[in-house]
């Protein structure tokens, strides 16, 4: 068990039976990526929100193992994260497997930033495109914590209103759960 501090920069909502379970990618200052199931996610969970929370490796089908995210908060240590509107222009990968992406952003000047290619979610994007990059700033330096293309930071943010949506869904329906079949 262990407890991880990050930004929320992946979010994937899915059904195990009758059951709402989330998938969340979480992104730390150190350029980590870890990936977590949540079984019941708050209703301010979303791209970019802060997070505090406990980690537990359990064994899941086939051998593998899943990890389980719990004690889910806002965390209280990590500066707010934001959001800058990028236009990549070109993406190269360096002999360490870490990737530099380079462009304009969209108030002005260039940008060239060094990410490992898990915090760069750019896989399939033709380019030029728009994209979303997730930075926060402590002591004075400015750090990428993720970059998304436009599009499927898009399809985070509506994958976050489905979660809420599903949530006040299943909260609406427990008694279906007690009552008898259909004759």
């Amino acid at each position: 068990m262990e407890e991880v501090h990050g930004y929320i920069s992946g979010i994937r909502p899915r059904r195990a039976g009758k059951a709402l379970i989330i998938e969340i990618s979480i992104s730390t200052l150190l350029g980590e990526v870890i990936d977590a199931v949540l079984h019941d996610p708050p209703d301010w969970l979303e791209i970019g929100s802060k997070i505090s929370c406990k980690l537990e490796r359990l064994p899941g089908q086939h051998g593998r193992t899943i990890t389980a995210a719990y004690e889910v908060k806002p965390s209280s240590t990590l500066p707010d994260a934001g959001k800058i509107e990028l236009f990549i222009e070109t993406i190269r990968e360096t002999p360490e497997g870490n990737l530099i992406v380079e462009g304009k952003k969209s108030v002005g000047g260039v940008f060239s930033y060094i990410l490992k290619a898990r915090n760069a979610d750019l896989a399939g994007s033709q380019l030029p495109c728009k994209a979303v990059a997730l930075k926060t700033s402590a002591r004075d330096i400015d750090r990428i914590i993720a970059v998304l293309p436009h599009r499927n930071y898009s399809i985070l943010k509506r994958a976050h209103e489905l979660v809420v949506q599903l949530k006040e869904e299943e909260e609406k329906r427990p008694e279906l759960d007690f009552l008898p079949p259909p004759l």
